[in-house]
């Protein structure tokens, strides 16, 4: 088609609201299927690849098939939470037991608001009702309540599970040092929740039933020992219903959405294994990040997409335009809706002025790299501060250096001299840099010839290299850094 003016174009869409774009896309690939089907409940992927979006998808279409529930962890509870913990279980499962009794007991509340007929007079469906009353009023109970109780009541009218033979009455969640076994008692009372609910569930011929956990890192300050270990028995948790689930023919799946950097910093025993099995990586392309810009700009100018509304001219060295815009990011939607955003901005003078081109020009993309590098780098706060809050001072040595590329000698002889040395060292730094793809390496290939930057975001299995020597600053960051290529 003809070019098309960008003037027709309002907006690219919203970063921090995981846009409307985002959802159109993912219902046109597998990343839905992904998550209903099969054996995958770990969504992983970068901050503002798109977690979020495919969360709220299934929050707000309820794909044909499947119910499903999204739980927002955003202002969750964590350290009464923190309280909840088993001291006597294994390390890495000191909070699998609370994280699943809250599983069942969103599984159950789901179940309970379906029931219809004569199901409302089952003994299952009693014991349910009877237990949310006794102990939380009814069966309305927020993700933030459910573990607030000092202790859950049980009778004959609710749940009596038993261990080793002795019925349970009570149990404990305030739990003080000479007391044990919370673990044992709280998965005897939710495999009890679960078998219930579970009975009402097939009786009710209830489609399969999604509940998703997103938001995990919000409100957090430091990722410190304790949150990992709450983080990692919500996975464990999440596993172990599911798994239950597919023996008992039971249509009910738990799915954890979790930023990349988090997982990479958990630590059990079991981790291969879900990684092998059980993870689902939110991955962008080039071609991919196309085809979600196209969407957008169709939304506007029905017929048109990206080769549209620029002109044909390359960029330096024979780079089309949106080669060069996505060299710029991290391979993500958020990225890129904030340079095109900049853009409109930016080239707004220009195209307003007679006579001149309403197509981008590369003069618009040379104009819009300032304000976006800007923008990534208080991304890059947004995700590093967490775990290193002065990070952004060793961006200040690579700008020092005053280049794009260096070398791992010049950096190392800078940073010593400054007060983060006393914190990390150089080694440390540069490792921590590379982790989160503020600077990558440069490789030569063995056997086959040939070399090439790598990058974590483009290979998240390229582990710290500690002998190479050669590394570049994220191209996104350039002017920020106010560094010469």
């Amino acid at each position: 088609m003809a070019k098309s003016a960008v003037s027709g174009i309002p907006t690219f869409g919203e970063v921090a609201a995981e846009d409307d774009a985002i959802l159109e896309y993912f219902v046109q690939t597998d990343s839905v299927s992904t998550v209903v089907d099969g054996n995958k409940f770990l969504i992983l992927g970068r901050k503002g690849s798109g977690k979020t979006a495919l969360f709220r998808y299934f929050n707000e279409k309820q794909p044909q098939g499947s119910l499903s529930l999204a739980l927002n962890l955003r202002g969750y509870p964590w350290a009464m939470h923190a309280k909840r913990g088993d001291p006597d279980a294994a390390t890495a499962e000191q909070y699998e037991a609370s994280w699943k009794y809250v599983i069942v007991t969103e599984f159950a509340q789901m179940v309970l608001s379906k029931v219809t007929g004569t199901s409302e007079w089952t003994s299952e469906v009693k014991s349910l009702r009877a237990f949310f009353q006794k102990n939380y009023g009814g069966t309305n109970v927020t993700l933030e309540d459910i573990l607030r109780p000092s202790s859950l009541e049980l009778s004959k009218t609710s749940f009596e599970p038993t261990i080793l033979g002795c019925k349970l009455l009570s149990v404990s969640l305030e739990r003080t040092g000479s007391q044990s076994g919370l673990s044992r008692e709280l998965n005897a009372l939710s495999d009890a929740i679960y078998e219930a609910a579970s009975y009402v569930s097939q009786r009710e011929q209830l489609d399969k039933i999604l509940i998703h956990f997103d938001e995990l890192d919000q409100g957090m300050v430091d990722f410190n020992e304790q949150r990992q270990l709450m983080l990692i028995g919500l996975i464990l948790a999440c596993r172990s219903i599911n798994q239950q689930s597919i023996k008992s023919a039971v249509n009910v799946k738990s799915i954890v959405y979790l930023r990349t950097d988090m997982w990479e910093r958990l630590s059990f025993s079991d981790k291969n294994k879900i990684t092998m099995t059980n993870l689902a990586e939110i991955k962008w392309n080039e071609q991919s990040l196309k085809s979600f810009l196209d969407l957008r700009i169709n939304k506007y100018i029905p017929g048109a997409s990206w080769i549209d509304i620029c002109d044909d001219d390359l960029m330096r060295g024979r780079q089309p335009k949106l080669t060069h815009i996505i060299a710029r990011t991290f391979d993500r939607p958020r990225d890129i809706i904030s340079f095109m955003n900049t853009m409109l901005e930016v080239s707004t003078p220009r195209r307003s002025a007679a006579g001149e081109s309403q197509q981008f020009t590369n003069k618009d993309v040379v104009a819009a790299r300032p304000d976006y590098s800007n923008y990534l780098k208080a991304e890059l706060d947004d995700e590093i501060k967490p775990h290193w809050p002065s990070w952004d001072e060793a961006l200040q040595v690579i700008s020092g250096l005053g280049k794009l590329s260096f070398t791992k000698a010049s950096f190392e002889a800078a940073y010593n001299v400054t007060r983060l040395a006393k914190n990390f060292s150089s080694e440390e730094a540069m490792e921590i840099l590379y982790d989160f793809s503020v600077i990558g390496t440069y490789s030569v290939q063995s056997g086959y010839g040939g070399s090439e930057w790598v990058f974590r975001y483009k290979v998240r299995k390229a582990k710290w290299d500690e002998n190479a020597s050669i590394f570049k600053l994220h191209l996104g960051l350039k002017e920020h850094a106010r560094v010469n290529e």
